[in-house]
């Protein structure tokens, strides 16, 4: 990064408008939708899964069955009080800054499509996972202050410049610590943050404030062909599901039925849960116990083999589908996937 007074540079924005602020409105905007929603559900403390997609969180088989809009919308839902008070936190210090550095369009442009790039990352990496907040965006946002103050030609001093990038290096890499905890989104932070280093990257190439916002437009295009084309490839290898089999809470619910003792309604409910997540071993296996428990032993037997083609050498599921295959009357399979899970277990 060169500060030499022959380097073309342009001068950060010192004073913010006396009008309201882009960080303003932001802030805004996500506690009127956390408020409506607290309202609604009469409960601000924590939202359920189902009161969040309806809100329009971000989840994969109503965002790739074709409500795509679910990546912008999910970034201005939170899933409780405390969510939303950590992140409005971070979004109104982080904005401080952003607004002396940016002009509006550039900060729109920067915190929308790198929260369009936290949503597509986390679709990536679980799509079947109720994924809200505003952490994608803000580490976006984060990621682009970082690359401009780096790489970009300011009229700054570099002694001025050192603690603020050491303050967002620590930021940054203290929360994508704390997002290893469970529940939290890390996919969604890096996804983010990836977005708004390039979008940054880009923008640092200006020399004036006219061109940081010709950069930006033309970063911005870019980086939403790449999500895209993204989104297109993810459609197509995401298995398309009805209405009826459509239910964010379908696990919680399956379990409150296996609890209860109503293992029909257990059953219907692992059914659309394991459709929305193809891929789990354990949903098979629930699902066996749950016919077992409900006396259908031939479908028993159906769930743990498909739960055993995706995770082979369960010791759990060759003893149910030994169990299910001694309650038909098999008893030499019967015999056979109780020595499996005999072997397993060594």
């Amino acid at each position: 990064m060169s500060y030499s007074p022959t380097t073309p540079s342009y001068e950060p924005v010192q004073q913010r408008p006396k009008n309201l602020s882009v960080t303003q409105v932001l802030v805004g905007i996500n506690i009127a939708v956390f408020v409506l929603m607290a309202i609604s559900s009469r409960s601000p403390v924590e939202f359920s899964l189902s009161q969040l997609v309806r809100w329009g969180a971000d989840w994969g088989p109503l965002t790739l069955g074709g409500q795509p809009w679910r990546l912008l919308t999910s970034n201005y839902v939170h899933g409780g009080i405390i969510h939303i008070a950590f992140n409005m936190w971070c979004l109104w210090s982080l904005g401080q800054l952003a607004e002396r550095l940016f002009d509006r369009w550039t900060y729109v442009l920067v915190y929308t499509l790198s929260g369009l790039a936290g949503s597509v990352v986390s679709l990536w990496w679980h799509p079947n996972v109720v994924g809200v907040g505003a952490s994608g965006a803000i580490f976006g946002l984060a990621g682009a202050v970082l690359a401009v103050l780096y790489f970009g030609h300011l009229s700054i001093s570099r002694a001025a410049v050192k603690p603020i990038l050491n303050s967002l290096l620590a930021f940054v890499g203290y929360n994508l610590l704390f997002g290893l905890r469970p529940g939290t989104d890390n996919s969604a932070h890096l996804g983010g943050l990836a977005g708004g280093l390039f979008l940054g990257f880009v923008i640092a190439r200006s020399s004036s404030r006219e061109e940081v916002r010709r950069n930006a437009g033309f970063g911005s295009a870019v980086l939403a062909v790449v999500l895209v084309g993204a989104m297109v490839t993810l459609q197509r290898g995401h298995p398309q599901l009805d209405a009826k089999e459509l239910d964010p809470d379908a696990g919680r619910k399956a379990l409150e039925a296996f609890k209860a003792q109503d293992y029909d309604g257990a059953i219907r409910y692992l059914i659309i849960f394991s459709k929305q997540n193809p891929t789990s071993a354990e949903a098979q296996f629930l699902l066996g116990q749950a016919y077992l428990s409900a006396n259908r032993p031939a479908e028993a037997v159906t769930a743990f083999q498909a739960g055993l083609v995706i995770k082979p050498n369960s010791a759990d599921a060759e003893t149910g589908l030994g169990t299910a295959y001694s309650k038909l009357g098999r008893e030499q399979e019967a015999q056979e996937a109780f020595k499996k899970a005999e072997e397993v277990k060594k």
